[in-house]
């Protein structure tokens, strides 16, 4: 696939967050959607389609969220993103549970980047989320991305490149 598949996926994913998903949370549990499906799409199509949907979904929901200082998603998708391919990498080609349990465990990597990033920038300190409702948005965030998968790949697979002879 190319690269604006990802890019316009993580842009229609950041609106879906920013505006939909805002409404179903339950109580401060409100799934990352972007970072979920950022995971999905890094550890099933590789380094290009996983980098483009972290900057650019960042980037999108940092211009759609009030209060998010520019670039503070992005940086934190960015890292997040690189260690779900540092995993990728180490188990491939990675199955449905791998891809679940590492959005599982990032999730709390990525919500700590993004509180020290906005208690930097703001001056506030690190009082946010509590442990257990960043558990359960894990455990919803893993869900999300062991569910996107098999769409990842049908789609991948049904519009993506195919392999050629170089002659």
């Amino acid at each position: 696939m190319s690269v604006l598949a990802p890019a316009v996926g993580a842009v229609l994913a950041a609106i879906l967050e920013s505006s939909v998903l805002t409404h179903l949370q339950v109580g401060s549990v409100r799934p990352d959607l972007v970072f979920a499906m950022g995971i999905a799409v890094a550890m099933t199509l590789g380094f290009e389609s996983g980098m483009t949907w972290a900057f650019v979904g960042g980037l999108s929901l940092d211009l759609l969220l009030p209060g998010r200082a520019l670039g503070a998603s992005a940086l934190a998708l960015l890292v997040a993103v690189a260690l779900a391919l540092l995993v990728a990498r180490v188990v491939w080609p990675p199955r449905l549970l791998v891809v679940a349990a590492t959005a599982f465990v990032l999730a709390f990597a990525y919500h700590a980047i993004g509180l020290a990033l906005l208690a930097f920038n703001d001056g506030v300190g690190l009082g946010g989320l509590s442990l257990p409702e960043i558990a359960a948005i894990a455990l919803v965030d893993g869900a999300i991305a062991g569910l996107a998968v098999p769409v990842i790949r049908a789609l991948d697979l049904r519009f993506g490149e195919s392999e050629r002879l170089a002659w």
